[in-house]
């Protein structure tokens, strides 16, 4: 099976599965960028140099093309390199797919999404040399879907006063569906669960993550081993991964794009009202919230001051570091610990 690259979470999975495609997430932890570093600036992040690098390597060749979305600013601008280098002739990338997403809650953002939507599924039968069949794409939704049931599963284990499961494990675990075939998951992440509801409850100040996207368990394996337990990420590496399943009873290219446009997380969602009600809903819920913003951070931060006086208004305990190996940890969560 041919696979398409895609650069995060607000990409429709299921049109290019039902395209005959497999998606595959771009998360490469190269510790040198030699090409992206020709071309990129230091405002980029870390990880858009990793993906711009990887793309124009040889390694992308393998790619059949790159599916990216305009739901983040390094994103449209990591497509816009990608457009350039080529137009210049300077190097090779697989073909470079924007997904013109606007997460702006407004009736013209909304119609401009569908209709993209459907440009997006056009792209993706030219590419394929074939259409995408009715069945295909019902069969790709179901797939889907079986996989988010399956997450849901698994986040039900870090819900409550005693979890069963430690938020480092929960991101390996989770996060392996951007990776994977989504039924393979559904089944593995099922035997995975069937294991951990014989495990005790775990004993702990529970903690939600707020920031810039984790693909590593490292972070919050760090905090976890002050005696904290992670329950939640206000990001789409874990507990926002799966969300709501896509309706299956209304026109099918309309239900993807719902799913994308209304519940998919992303730094573009727009009024704060809708951009941080899970954040209000979730911090109700634990002992205390670390944000985390490390010094390359240019998105996140601007939501900081916001959420922070909301938290205070709630005397919710926070705490905001710009690295992962800070000793402010151990204090905040003895501090949790003493009540």
């Amino acid at each position: 099976m041919p696979v398409i690259g895609v650069t995060s979470n607000t990409v429709p999975w299921e049109l290019l599965r039902a395209a005959g495609f497999q998606p595959m997430l771009l998360s490469l932890h190269r510790l040198h960028t030699p090409l992206a570093d020709r071309y990129m600036e230091d405002v980029f992040s870390a990880r858009m140099k990793r993906v711009f690098d990887f793309l124009i390597s040889d390694a992308g060749a393998e790619l059949s093309a790159v599916v990216i979305p305009r739901t983040s600013e390094q994103e449209h601008k990591l497509y816009l390199y990608l457009c350039e280098v080529m137009r210049q002739k300077l190097e090779f990338s697989p073909e470079p797919i924007l997904y013109n997403l606007l997460h702006a809650r407004s009736p013209e953002a909304e119609a401009y999404g569908l209709e993209r939507t459907r440009a997006l599924k056009l792209t993706l039968e030219r590419l394929a040399g074939l259409p995408i069949e009715p069945e295909a794409l019902s069969a790709a939704i179901a797939e889907g879907n079986a996989a988010r049931h399956a997450i849901r599963g698994l986040l039900q284990e870090r819900e409550g006063h005693a979890p069963r499961l430690r938020g480092s494990e929960a991101l390996a675990l989770i996060g392996a569906w951007y990776f994977m075939d989504r039924t393979e998951y559904a089944l593995m992440a099922k035997e995975a669960l069937l294991e951990i509801q014989t495990r005790p409850p775990l004993a702990g100040p529970r903690i939600l993550i707020k920031g810039t996207p984790l693909d590593s368990p490292d972070f919050c394996a760090g905090i976890e081993s002050h005696g904290a337990i992670v329950v939640a990420e206000d990001d789409w590496w874990g507990s926002r991964a799966a969300g709501r399943d896509i309706d299956t009873t209304i026109d099918p290219i309309r239900a993807i794009f719902e799913k994308y446009y209304f519940d998919a997380p992303s730094p573009r969602v727009f009024p704060s009202e809708i951009a941080d009600a899970w954040f209000h809903r979730k911090a109700a819920e634990v002992d205390g919230v670390i944000f985390y913003l490390p010094h390359e951070d240019d998105v996140f931060g601007w939501d900081y001051p916001r959420l922070r006086a909301w938290l205070d208004e709630c005397t919710i305990p926070h705490l905001m570091l710009r690295d992962e190996s800070s000793d402010e940890i151990g204090v905040f969560v003895e501090g949790l610990r003493n009540g």
